[in-house]
């Protein structure tokens, strides 16, 4: 692969993995009656083509604790395979072929840049559909263009369609082509801490919160806030009082808005049951320790089997729709340890675990993908997760080699933003 400055093969497949990781998340291949995600169909290949060229190498640390971590799930599997009465080899399978992406590392950092770059772009350019999106609802009709597909070529089980209120037409915008309007919220957050760590374009951000907006939903605002907490801690307090002084205006305004009454409102979800943040933040937790306290100590430790989580049923809880027990959301963590219990999930635990603290190129990005990936997107197969955080956190070991290709970059006029990191946090250590 030609390695010159330009637009090489090696580049032209970072942006195709960013144009399908946005673009093409709804759709999938069907195989054997299951819809597999289109971006895990093309995305791995990708990656693999980058192996063979010698552009991503193998991170031996990564890949030793892969190698422990499969040699634990293959013992839970055993054991659910002979005590348990349900086993899908095809999950164990798919499991560590989704997960092997993660004991690569790129070999040149400095692509890490481009890679920043043609995310963000990707990410304006859905931004400014998804602001289309709801506004063209009150002059015309709410637009998606995958809606007459058929179901074979679509993921299934996401909100795509959510209106404002119950019954309300007028419908939250997800930028026609993401999952649901808390994927469009959660990219938009996304490159708003990516702007403000690498780029610092004011109108770009502008235009972010903006977008961000129109998806009506609390997970990408969650995001922003875990960003800002760093930042404001390393903050001395004569710079604090000045922002806390000038936030009060916008803060009032939002409280007595009508937005700000239909986003303090999902509060109240929380202690509901039957509510989506309920299912999703507290009930997968309380399911645990049910599983923990009232089942077997083998099971505990091995686990009910690869594929076998929607089939369980606890005493008040549980992962299926089907069923009049209270419904828990199968966050990726609560998976693991419920299917392969305490020796395999705790092994896979840490070996993701460690993929996103280890040389992270921005510890702020890493800690936010990581609340990301384990609690606000939850689910252990969701292609479009996994691959988010593996390019911007996992695929590229440092920042370091980014700010030493922009200090040689020709600089800027005096009236034009650097794209040198405002800082890292762990240089400021």
């Amino acid at each position: 692969m030609d390695m010159r400055s330009g637009l090489t093969i090696e580049r032209v497949l970072l942006l195709l993995f960013v144009i399908l990781l946005v673009f093409f998340q709804r759709l999938g291949v069907t195989v054997s009656g299951m819809v597999v995600p289109l971006l895990f169909c093309l995305g791995l290949p990708i990656i693999l083509i980058l192996f063979l060229f010698n552009r991503l190498v193998l991170d031996t640390k990564k890949f030793f604790l892969f190698v422990i971590a499969l040699c634990c799930l293959l013992l839970s599997s055993v054991y659910s395979m002979f005590a348990t009465t349900s086993f899908s080899l095809t999950s164990l399978l798919f499991l560590l072929a989704f997960y092997l992406p993660i004991i690569f590392t790129y070999k040149d950092q400095r692509h890490f840049h481009f890679l920043l770059k043609s995310f963000q772009g990707v990410v304006v350019a859905i931004t400014l559909i998804g602001i289309f999106q709801f506004l063209f609802q009150f002059v015309g009709g709410f637009i998606d263009p995958f809606e007459s597909l058929p179901p074979t070529v679509m993921l299934q089980g996401y909100n795509t369609h959510i209106p404002l209120v119950f019954g309300s037409p007028i419908f939250k915008s997800h930028g026609m082509f993401l999952l649901e309007p808390s994927f469009y919220s959660k990219f938009i957050a996304t490159a708003i801490i990516i702007e403000f760590f690498y780029f610092k374009r004011m109108k770009i951000i502008i235009l972010f919160v903006i977008g961000i907006l129109f998806g009506f939903s609390g997970t990408g605002f969650i995001l922003l806030l875990l960003a800002a907490l760093p930042i404001l801690f390393q903050m001395k307090a004569k710079q604090l009082v000045p922002i806390f002084i000038l936030s009060l205006v916008p803060i009032y305004f939002f409280l007595t808005s009508d937005f700000g009454e239909l986003m303090l409102g999902r509060v109240g979800e929380f202690t509901n049951p039957e509510s989506s943040a309920y299912i999703r933040f507290v009930a997968p937790y309380l399911a645990y320790g049910e599983f923990f306290q009232t089942q077997q100590l083998s099971t505990v430790l091995f686990g009910i089997g690869p594929g076998t989580l929607d089939a369980y049923e606890g005493v008040t809880y549980t992962f299926g729709e089907n069923s009049p027990l209270k419904q828990a959301h199968s966050l990726a963590f609560i998976k693991l340890l419920i299917e392969y219990g305490l020796l395999g999930g705790a092994a896979f635990s840490i070996l993701i675990t460690y993929s996103f603290v280890a040389n992270a190129p921005n510890r702020v990005l890493s800690f936010c993908m990581f609340v990301n990936y384990a609690i606000l997107s939850g689910a252990l197969l969701e292609a479009v997760t996994f691959y988010m955080c593996y390019i911007l956190i996992m695929m590229f070991a440092t920042g370091e080699s980014v700010q030493e290709e922009v200090a040689v970059q020709k600089k800027p006029p005096p009236h034009h933003h650097s794209l040198q990191p405002l800082y890292l946090i762990e240089q400021r250590r």
